[in-house]
């Protein structure tokens, strides 16, 4: 009844979590690649850089940004702004690549057909977008190992 018992502890403990987190990050990598793998069909645009507004509006805190910049495009006649470098990003990458850019330089934007707000400078897969897929396959490759060492013993 002991060895019941343990290897139940086993099971809940070890076993359980590892499945429900693997299945959770592999979804999560699927969907971010699947993302990733659908902006290379999306429109460009040429866009321009210029000031953004002071403040940000978040979920529900406002960010306020000093001297932020945006880069401007055009959809048909509707006028849209785009801050997001690549689609999973690091704000600070994206502050010291908008600098390098001058006022008056052109730049392409890569917008969605669907949803025209919805846009980046930089499209497609970056090898970091892969992260979160391996991490849910490995978790999910222990916990079936574990099941399978489990069931063995």
């Amino acid at each position: 009844m002991k060895a019941v018992n343990e290897y139940l502890i086993i099971f809940l403990v070890g076993i359980v979590p590892c499945l429900i987190v693997g299945i959770w990050q592999t979804f999560v990598g699927y969907s971010v690649i699947h993302q990733a793998r659908k902006s290379l069909d999306w429109q460009v645009a040429r866009g321009k850089l210029t000031p953004a507004q002071n403040t940000l509006a978040g979920d529900e805190v406002a960010f306020h940004v000093q001297n932020a910049l945006q880069i401007s495009y055009q959809v048909g006649e509707q006028n849209y702004h785009c801050q997001k470098l690549n689609l999973y990003e690091n704000w600070k990458q994206r502050t010291s690549w908008l600098q390098q850019l001058s006022p008056t330089q052109a730049v392409p934007v890569y917008y969605n057909p669907a949803k025209p707000q919805e846009a980046v400078i930089e499209r497609g897969i970056k090898p970091h977008y892969w992260l979160p897929l391996i991490l849910g396959i490995s978790s999910l490759t222990m916990a079936l190992l574990g099941s399978y060492f489990l069931i063995v013993s």
